[in-house]
């Protein structure tokens, strides 16, 4: 009889005089085996348990090094935008359509001339199947150019938006400083499982950059030291910092988070027009007295960038740094205490006014242009509200004021295709006057926005839309907003009393 233990990797002829015999010794030597099985199995479970614990535990402290090494990381790269890396050089990747597969798909029979000579329904029959690939191959040669067509014009349209970004950032407008700054540091490479969660804005008049950063609470910093096998129970048990020390880590992975965005801002940006930055760090957490939700500034810093040039980030203490730039915190950062920021983003226009809403007391039977004229432009912000939330973004009502200004103005997060959009609504039965596409166009400018776009419920002439040409403005007549309107489920109509 032979046996054999594949875990062992071992086999053995069993001999005996008798049947008895031979099972007598098979299964002593089977039991033997299983018990040599299960050490070795054992053995092997505490080795990859140790190999484990070993492995976690170096993976731990390279998690708390790439921590500790926050703000030095950043020095060793070039924080500057690289234009050419946006410019969008991929050519065009479809083939093109080639007859010959198409005669292989329509089943187009090689051509016999002696056979078709003779049977003369085979040329035909050549010949209609040759027709029918051809037409096939000429319009999926001509989609396949209008394909390419339309891929190349987005192509060219999105890297000449790029072109005019590095134009109007080179030129100082707001805009595109706070666009080229948000679009650095979202490219900062941080320790992998750090999210990045901030706001910024520019304001133009103090030329300076605020930037409002949430920073991760202390359960998302690595604190665990070592994955230690215990022999005694077989498992391994987590060892972490102890408090003490994990709350000096902790403040210093923060203080070194400040220093490390204020420089990447005044790396990156090479015009003149950012001279400070502003920095809140926010923290969101739990009261475990109240046990309700806070979320509160807990170090803010204000630097020139004259003064911050001339330190040596690769030399300095973090905590002892941001003193020195007259930070504020308001004791150790692990007790979170609040501090009052130095400077606070502006979120509020004061032309801004509560919206309302319109859109749930319409229906089918509602004639757009013989609504009043502000609930219009409150119903045009709700429509606009719908195309810019798909964007996280946000639309708001200016002040009543019939003085041809600014109706609502949406701001879009997008880097590159987004920023501030000044709308406005115009409840006319007549042809729009080219005057207010012009006078659209200047608020535009004033306003430092990316585009205008005017929204009316009659039409625009043709001097009006070749006003608009080439300029960032964008036109919507009756039939397009009403389009619009049911795009987004609303069935409105316009009837124009002329």
């Amino acid at each position: 009889m032979i046996i054999k233990n594949d875990y062992l990797r071992v086999n053995k002829e069993v001999k005996g005089m008798t049947r008895a015999e031979v099972h007598f010794k098979a299964e002593e030597q089977i039991r033997k085996w299983s018990e040599q099985e299960r050490k070795a199995r054992e053995r092997e479970f505490i080795a990859d348990l140790k190999q484990e614990a070993e492995f976690d535990t170096k993976s731990a402290l390279n998690s708390i090094e790439e921590y500790r090494n926050i703000l030095k990381d950043t020095l060793r790269v070039n924080d500057k935008l690289n234009w050419n890396s946006l410019i969008d050089k991929k050519a065009f990747s479809e083939k093109e359509p080639e007859l010959q597969t198409l005669y292989a798909s329509f089943g187009v029979p090689k051509e016999k001339k002696f056979f078709e000579v003779i049977i003369k329904s085979l040329k035909e029959k050549r010949l209609t199947k040759e027709a029918a690939a051809q037409n096939a191959y000429n319009d999926a040669r001509n989609e396949h150019q209008q394909r390419k067509q339309e891929y190349l014009e987005k192509q060219n349209e999105h890297n000449m938006s790029i072109d005019q970004f590095k134009r109007d950032f080179e030129e100082g407008h707001g805009e595109e400083i706070e666009k080229y700054v948000y679009m650095v540091l979202e490219r900062s490479q941080y320790p992998e499982g750090f999210e990045q969660d901030y706001e910024l804005q520019y304001d133009p008049i103090s030329g300076t950059v605020i930037v409002n950063y949430n920073l991760p609470g202390m359960e998302f910093v690595p604190k665990i030291l070592q994955h230690k096998y215990v022999a005694s129970r077989k498992e391994i048990d987590i060892v972490e910092m102890k408090d003490k020390e994990f709350n000096v880590y902790y403040e210093d992975v923060l203080y070194q988070i400040c220093l490390r965005t204020i420089h990447e801002v005044f790396e990156s940006v090479y015009i003149d027009d950012v001279q400070n930055v502003v920095f809140n760090g926010w923290v969101k957490g739990i009261d475990k007295k109240t046990g309700n939700d806070f979320h509160s500034c807990i170090l803010s810093c204000h630097v020139s960038k004259a003064e911050f040039l001339v330190y040596n980030l690769e030399r300095v203490e973090p905590k002892e740094c941001f003193k020195n730039l007259k930070g504020l915190a308001a004791g150790p950062l692990a007790h979170l205490a609040p501090v009052r920021p130095i400077l606070e983003l502006r979120t509020d226009d004061t032309r801004f006014v509560e919206s309302h809403s319109v859109l749930e007391y319409l229906d089918s039977s509602t004639n757009l242009a013989e609504m009043d004229w502000e609930e219009f432009e409150h119903l045009v912000r709700e429509l606009f509200s719908s195309v810019f939330s798909s964007e996280q973004g946000e639309v708001k009502v200016t002040r009543a004021s019939r003085d041809g200004g600014v109706d609502a103005i949406a701001f879009d997060p997008d880097p590159i295709r987004g920023g501030k959009f000044v709308i406005q609504a115009k409840r006319y039965n007549n042809v729009v006057p080219v005057s207010a596409v012009r006078d659209l166009y200047g608020t535009t400018l004033s306003e430092g926005a990316t585009k205008g776009i005017l929204v009316t419920t009659s039409y625009f002439g043709p001097d009006s839309r070749e006003f608009a040409k080439n300029k960032p403005i964008t036109l919507i007549d009756g039939s397009n907003l009403v389009y619009m309107f049911q795009e987004y489920g609303h069935q409105v109509h316009i009837k124009l009393n002329k």
